[in-house]
């Protein structure tokens, strides 16, 4: 009696492998975007800093990082108070509010009224929610912060 070979086993290795083969070259399409391109959530400059944020291009310890800013609406003014963990105002350096509004960066510089005090006509196009990043600067030291207005 000879035994009947049917080619449905074979059907089902070959699905099986089409499926593995399939995950395999998913699986290295999307690691390969993920070196070349990298990720939004990842500092771009990572690894040029590495371990060293802390740090300026001098190797300084940055004291930026020890300062707070605080931002608030003023009437149709938009003030920003610096100041260091101390409570002391921060006087001297340029603050600007970077937004960005699809593939257009938009940029108001502050002007300082007083000691640590920074203060710039609210621009007419920040209706509604504003999402942007303080950026503060005095010699090598920055300090950021991101923030959101609603008007």
């Amino acid at each position: 009696m000879q035994k009947r070979i049917t080619l449905s086993s074979c059907r089902w290795q070959l699905a099986i492998l089409m499926l593995l083969a399939i995950f395999l070259l998913g699986m290295g399409t999307s690691m390969f975007i993920s070196f070349e391109k990298g990720s939004r959530v990842t500092d771009a400059d990572y690894y040029q800093n590495g371990l060293n944020y802390a740090k300026t291009r001098s190797g300084a310890y940055n004291t930026g990082l020890d300062w707070v800013m605080s931002a608030s609406l003023a009437g149709s003014d938009l003030q920003v108070r610096v100041h260091n963990q101390q409570g002391a105002p921060v006087a001297g350096g340029t603050l600007l509010f970077q937004t960005r509004s699809g593939n257009e960066k938009e940029v108001l510089t502050l002007a300082e009224s007083e000691p640590g005090v920074f203060v710039a006509p609210w621009p007419a196009s920040g209706q509604g929610e504003v999402r942007g990043e303080l950026l503060f600067t005095k010699g090598e030291a920055i300090a950021s912060q991101k923030v959101v207005f609603f008007n």
